[in-house]
Parts: structure tokens; sequence; C-alpha cells
């Protein structure tokens, strides 16, 4: 069931403002946007053979016993491991690049899970993006991992969620989203498994600069744009500002400098066209994949006429700047980070030059009339070989909710994955949160970027990185749209025959 909750927003802003007071100072380069957690940056299949014999394998359903009850008295140490907002920001904070000011450390979380559980102990060790999946799946044979930082894409090694979250539904109410995944590591690829909880939330937001489009005499769109409108105003707003004679562009399509995040166009785009590529069966091979359709070629087309509206930086994938400065010369940016790019903003005294919009509309499926869906988050899973399972679900259930966590999150600069925590952004960001909370509102139940009917990361092959090389030469003009959909459709169909 969809949580609707935007009506209450404002009174529960009020509310939890009594226990989220204060403001805090965002993360310059925050995790979710350009070090792949936004994608998940899944290389493919991510597995580890043999990570545990057959009598440790737990499906969710044979919780150990010992587990299946919380004693308080009983000192245990859980121990987390991975990359995310964690990592960037250390025990003891970080500087904030745009304001200068520390943010906090984890010691914030640490000292509240002890005042709360004094003899469940934390061991955290922050890994950072380099090499992080292979390091998690060392960490993991180890045998004593409990909670994994940014693990849901780790599918061979995270525990099943739906039966803690059937038991709890209380939690899950209070929550936006969790992540989900198809995956034949948990279960058949017909049935959509829960793999992790975000504790932030980063949707993808537009930015529109309103200067630009004065000195071009255009009318700024409002929330129903769609993609054709977006590619319209682009084309309008790249040339000669009339007013100070400076290039401008129409659009900067995001992460164009990361091979394994620039779908990110394809992915919304898609939704927006609602052209399915994967429909899945019980496995890979029941499954069916199919990229070169018409709605798929309109995808592509799409992607190639923007990228005729965009800097010469764009289309190489170099030296890209996502900051909302005084010197922006491109009419419409998209990118995950509003808060943070909110804060660059009103640390330059130029907030009111950008407005802030949803994504796109959806124009066709279930979802129409929603913004194009996509969201970064950062998050956390169960390790399937932990020994203190429930243990795990408990602190994630703090991490994610709790009064003090939820605080720390925005004040290190990052959206909580609580409506009530979104209020307390509200209360800083103004009418520009409103793209944020209608992105959340309209986000699918439950949604994933990684296993979805139009992209899939984990089950059918180099899928990432194929999209990556179409994505560039598409918007570079070296492949027509219809080539990129035989190149995609090539690729997954080798792979699927050598499986």
């Amino acid at each position: 069931m969809k949580r609707k909750k935007l009506a209450g927003f404002l009174l529960t802003g009020m509310l939890v403002m009594g226990l989220l007071s204060g403001c805090g100072s965002s993360n310059q380069g925050s995790d979710a946007a350009g070090n792949g957690a936004g994608a998940d940056n899944a290389s493919g299949n991510t597995s580890v053979s043999d990570t545990a014999s057959a009598e440790e394998e737990d499906t969710g359903e044979n919780i150990p016993a010992e587990n299946n009850a919380l004693n308080e008295d009983e000192e245990i140490t859980l121990h987390l491991f991975g990359p995310g907002l964690l990592a960037s920001q250390g025990e003891t904070g970080a500087l904030d690049m745009i304001t200068g000011l520390e943010t906090p450390g984890y010691e914030v979380i640490e000292a509240r899970w002890n005042e709360l559980h004094p003899n469940i102990h934390l061991e955290i060790e922050a890994a950072p993006w380099d090499n992080w999946q292979s390091a998690v799946q060392t960490a993991a044979l180890g045998g004593e991992l409990d909670v994994i930082l940014h693990g849901a894409t780790l599918t061979a090694l995270v525990e099943p969620l739906d039966g803690f979250l059937a038991e709890d539904s209380e939690f899950r109410n209070k929550i936006y989203t969790t992540e989900t995944r198809r995956t034949t590591d948990v279960n058949d690829l017909s049935v959509a498994t829960t793999t992790g909880i975000p504790y932030t939330l980063q949707p993808q937001i537009a930015y529109l600069d309103k200067q630009i489009f004065d000195d071009y005499g255009v009318e700024l769109p409002d929330a129903s744009w769609t993609w054709s409108d977006m590619l319209a105003l682009a084309e309008k707003l790249t040339g000669t500002d009339p007013v100070t004679g400076k290039q401008t562009y129409g659009v900067q399509l995001d992460s164009m400098d990361n091979a394994n995040n620039s779908f990110f166009s394809y992915q919304m785009i898609a939704s927006a066209y609602d052209a399915k590529v994967f429909q899945y069966g019980k496995t890979v091979e029941d499954s069916t994949v199919n990229f070169e359709n018409e709605k798929t070629e309109k995808v592509f087309q799409m992607i190639q006429d923007l990228g005729k509206y965009t800097s010469s930086n764009v289309k190489e994938g170099m030296n890209i700047s996502y900051q909302l400065t005084a010197d922006n010369d491109t009419a419409i940016r998209y990118s995950q980070d509003a808060f943070t790019h909110f804060k660059e903003a009103n640390e330059a005294g130029i907030s009111d030059r950008f407005v802030f919009l949803p994504m796109p509309v959806i124009e066709e499926g279930g979802n129409a009339g929603n913004p194009s869906s996509f969201k970064g988050c950062n998050n956390m899973a169960i390790c399937n070989t932990s020994k203190n399972k429930e243990w795990a679900w408990e602190f994630i259930k703090f991490m994610v909710t709790d009064p003090e966590c939820v605080q720390w999150v925005i004040d290190c600069g990052q959206v909580p994955n609580t409506p009530e925590g979104m209020g307390a952004v509200m209360e800083i960001m103004g009418d520009k949160a409103d793209a944020i909370v209608t992105s959340l509102e309209g986000m699918p139940d439950d949604f994933s970027n990684s296993t979805t009917e139009y992209y899939n990361n984990i089950s059918f092959g180099p899928v990432v990185t194929s999209l990556g090389v179409v994505t560039h030469d598409l918007v570079n003009g070296t492949i027509s749209p219809a080539e990129a959909a035989n190149q995609m459709q090539k690729t997954v169909d080798e792979y699927l025959a050598t499986q």
C-alpha cells in the first residue's frame, strides 16, 4: 500500500522539530551520485561461491532460535562494514567544502545506540568506494559480518527482509521505501524481494536557471512537464545568451562522467515511456529480454536529441561540474542531492535564481502522471551469515527512524527515509523541498533502480557497461537509436548463450 503523507507533512514537520532541532551542513559530493550508491554500481552478477556451508545458509524463513528474541543483558558485538555516508563522514566528522563547517561523524550514532543498548556493542568499519564489493565479500567470508553498509545489491550475501517487515508493519509505515531486487540469489526472478533498507534517499531532481530562461524570454515549465518539453526548452536555451553574450547550453545529462552511472537518463526516460525490456520468469532462462522495440528506440532517440544541447564536457564525460554557481551556463541540470545543491546555492546567495522541479512526468503505464522514477540512497542490509540477525535488524530500524539518527542524516546534508524527517528538511529548504516530496511520494512502492522492467544490472550480464557505451555513442552521434538497441540486444543475447 502506497504511503501518501504529503497532507500531513507540515503537521509532522512541526511535531518533529521538537525532536529534530537545528540545521546542519551539507556534505559536498555525496555518496549517492558519482560513487555508485545511487545506481548500486553493480558490475553484473555479484556472488560469493560457497560463502556458507549448507547448514549455515539461511533463507530468512529459518532464523536461528537464538536470534528470535532480543536479550538486552547478553553482551554481543554487531559488526558493520561497507561504504556510504558513514565512510564519508568518518567517526569524528568531515569538512563541508561548501560552508567550511564540520559535519558530524558517526560517533553520534554510536553514542545514541550505546545509550539505548549499552550491552550491544558496535564495531563499525566504514570502507571507501574503491573495490567495495570485493571488500564486503571478503569481510563476509570472515564469518562475523552482521550489517552490510550499502549492501542491498550484493544479493548473494544478504538476508531477505520481507519476513522481518511482515512482523514489523509499524516500522514499514514510518518509512518511504525499501530496497528490493529480483534475483535468484534470494528468490525467483518473478518476485521482488526486500534486500535492504535506505537510511537516506536522493531522488533525481531538475534545477532550472531562471536567469537564463529570463534572458532568452522563455517561460519556465511546471511540474507537469514532459521529456519532450525538456527537449524543446533545451533547444531554445542553447546558444549565445541575448543578455550576457555568453555561450549557454540547454541541458546537462546526469553522470556522463561515470560509465557505471550514465544509464540514469535511460532509466528515467524508459519509465516515462513505459519502455519495458525485461519480462521476468522464475529464472534467467524463463525470462525474455527485448531491447529492439519501438519504445526503447524512442528512449534512445530522446537521449541522442538531448545530447545536441549539452556542453562538450558532457559529451566527453570530462571535467563536469554539478554545482549550482553564479557562473552557471546550463539552463536545465538534473541530478541527485537536491539538499546539497540547495545549500550550495543558498551559501552563494543565489538560491532564488534556481527553480527545483521533479523530473518530467511518466506519460504511459500504471505510474502515469508521477515523476520519472529514479532514486539513489545509502542503505543497510543484514549479512546472511550473521549470528545476530535480530539485533542487526534492530540496528537498521534504529538507524532509519531514531530521531537523533534522522537529525544526523540531515546535519550531513542528506534526506532521511521518513516523512517525519522530510518535514524537518522542508523547514530548511522551504518550497524548494516540494520537488523532493513529490518525487518520493510518486515513487512506485519499494522501487529499485537495479531490477525493473526497464533495466537490470544483476542477472543479465554486462548491461551496465554496455548501456554506458551506447549512451555516450548516442550523445556523440556515432550510432543511431536503432543501432543502440541492436547493440544492447546482442550484448544480452551473447551473455545468455554462455549460461
